[in-house]
C-alpha cells in the first residue's frame, strides 16, 4: 500500500472530468481560495483539488499511503460500471434501479474521503469530550473519539481505511433511496461533491443521533445531473426525474453556501455565466475581471 506518489487527489479525477469544459477534458472552471480572495478561472484537472501525503499515516513508525489502494478498489472499479458509463454518455435519463448500487457506492465514498469529512471528525472528537455536549454521543463513541483524540495517528488511519474501502457503507445500504434530478440548466459541484443538506421530515429516515435533522447527501453527477441520497427504510426506492429550473438554482445555491461557509472546501465548481450576481447573493464584490479570470473579497461588515 505504499505510493510513489505524493499529490493525493482529494476528489477522483474521473469524476472531475465530466466537469471538463474543452474537448480533450483535461481543463474545469471552478472559483478557488486564495487567501483573503476567490478567484475564478480555467484550471488543468490533474492540478486541481489535491493535498501532499493528504492519505498517510504512520505504522510501525514508517509512512503508509493508501492512495493507490483507493485507486485500485473504489475509484477504478467505479469508474467501469455501465452506471459510470451512462453517465459519461450523457445518458442519465437512462438511470434506473439497476444502477443503485454504483451510485451508492460512489456518494458513500465521495461523502468520506476529503478534508472536510476529516475535519468534521475532528470536530465531532472534540465534542464527545465535552460531558455536557449538546450531541447525545453513547459511551461507546465517547470511548472511540477518546482513542481518536490520544492518538492523532489513529484517526489518521481511521480516515484512511474509510476511503480506501466501500466495507463500511454496506449495512446501511439496504432501504436507502436514490433520487436522480436532470436539471435544465448547468449544476455546480466542488471538491467536496458530497455535500448534506436537510431534507423533507418522513419516518421512514435512518437518523444516527437522536434530536437529527432529517437530511440528505447531494453528489452532482455530470454537468446537469444531481444524485440525492437518504438512508433509511424505502426497500428499493429509486428516482429518476427532470426538476424545475428553480429547484436546480436552489442545488446551486447549496453548493455555493458549502464553498464559502466552509474553509477545508478549496473549489467550487461553476460556469462563469451569472457567477457575479450568485457571488453578491453570498456578499461577495468583484474587485477585478478580465476575460480569463474574476476575482472577489468577501463585502466589509460580512
Amino acid at each position: 500500500m505504499r505510493s510513489k506518489a505524493r499529490d493525493h487527489h482529494v476528489v477522483p479525477q474521473f469524476y472531475l472530468r465530466n466537469f471538463a469544459v474543452d474537448p480533450e477534458k483535461r481543463k474545469i472552471a471552478t472559483l478557488a481560495k486564495h487567501g483573503p480572495f476567490i478567484v475564478w478561472s480555467v484550471r488543468s484537472i490533474e492540478r486541481t483539488g489535491f493535498e501532499r501525503d493528504f492519505y498517510v499515516h504512520m505504522s510501525n513508525g514508517a509512512p503508509v499511503s493508501v492512495e493507490e489502494a483507493i485507486n485500485k478498489n473504489v475509484e477504478t472499479p467505479l469508474s467501469r460500471t455501465d452506471t459510470w458509463a451512462k453517465i459519461v454518455s450523457g445518458r442519465a435519463d437512462a438511470l434506473d434501479s439497476s444502477d443503485k448500487p454504483a451510485l451508492y457506492a460512489l456518494i458513500r465514498h465521495l461523502e468520506v474521503r476529503n478534508p472536510h469529512y476529516l475535519a468534521t471528525a475532528a470536530e465531532l472528537s472534540r465534542m464527545a469530550a465535552d460531558p455536557n455536549s449538546e450531541i447525545p454521543f453513547t459511551a461507546e463513541e465517547r470511548q472511540q473519539f477518546a482513542e481518536m483524540r490520544a492518538d492523532p495517528n489513529f484517526a489518521r488511519a481511521h480516515f484512511n481505511y474509510s476511503a480506501a474501502t466501500a466495507h463500511w457503507t454496506e449495512e446501511a445500504y439496504a432501504g436507502a433511496a436514490i433520487a436522480i434530478f436532470r436539471s435544465p440548466i448547468p449544476v455546480r459541484s466542488s471538491t467536496t461533491p458530497a455535500i448534506a443538506i436537510t431534507a423533507p421530515a418522513d419516518n421512514r429516515l435512518r437518523l444516527s443521533l437522536p434530536g437529527m435533522k432529517p437530511y440528505q447527501h447531494l453528489v452532482a453527477l455530470d454537468q446537469t445531473t444531481i444524485a440525492s441520497l437518504v438512508l433509511g427504510d424505502f426497500g428499493e426506492g429509486f428516482l429518476n426525474v427532470e426538476i424545475e429550473e428553480e429547484a436546480a438554482r436552489g442545488f446551486n445555491r447549496h453548493y455555493l453556501a458549502h464553498f464559502c461557509y466552509f474553509p477545508v472546501v478549496r473549489h467550487l465548481i461553476t460556469g462563469r455565466e451569472g457567477l457575479v450576481e450568485e457571488m453578491q447573493w453570498a456578499n461577495y464584490e468583484v474587485i477585478e475581471d478580465t476575460a480569463r479570470s474574476i476575482k472577489f473579497r468577501k463585502r466589509a461588515g460580512f
